[in-house]
C-alpha cells in the first residue's frame, strides 16, 4: 500500500460506484487502484474516479495504471475520471 495515497469509495446506487482518490498517484497507488477497480466492477457496471484529492501524478503509475483501466473498462464496466486530474487519465499521453 503506497504510504501517502487512499482511496474513498462510496456505492451510489446497486450498479454504480463513486471513487475519491487523496494523495501522491505513483506504481503502488496505482496497483492499489486496479485491485479495488477489479473488485468494484464484480458489483457494479458504472465507476466514477474524482482526482480532485491528489497531490501528484508520477508517469509511471499512469504508465502501468492506463492499460489495466482501459482492459477493465472496455469489457467489464464503464469506467469515468473526472477532476482536475482527469486529462492525465486519459489513453492519449
Amino acid at each position: 500500500m503506497a504510504v501517502n495515497f487512499r482511496v474513498s469509495a462510496k456505492e451510489i446506487s446497486k450498479q454504480s460506484m463513486a471513487l475519491r482518490l487523496f494523495g501522491d498517484f505513483d506504481a503502488s497507488s496505482a496497483c492499489e487502484l486496479i485491485n479495488i477497480l477489479d473488485d468494484s466492477v464484480k458489483t457494479s457496471s458504472k465507476v466514477a474516479i474524482d482526482t480532485d484529492g491528489l497531490k501528484t501524478i508520477n508517469t509511471f503509475g499512469l504508465d502501468v495504471f492506463l492499460p489495466r483501466m482501459s482492459k477493465l473498462n472496455n469489457t467489464r464496466a464503464d469506467i469515468k475520471v473526472t477532476g482536475r486530474f482527469s486529462e492525465k487519465f486519459k489513453e492519449e499521453r
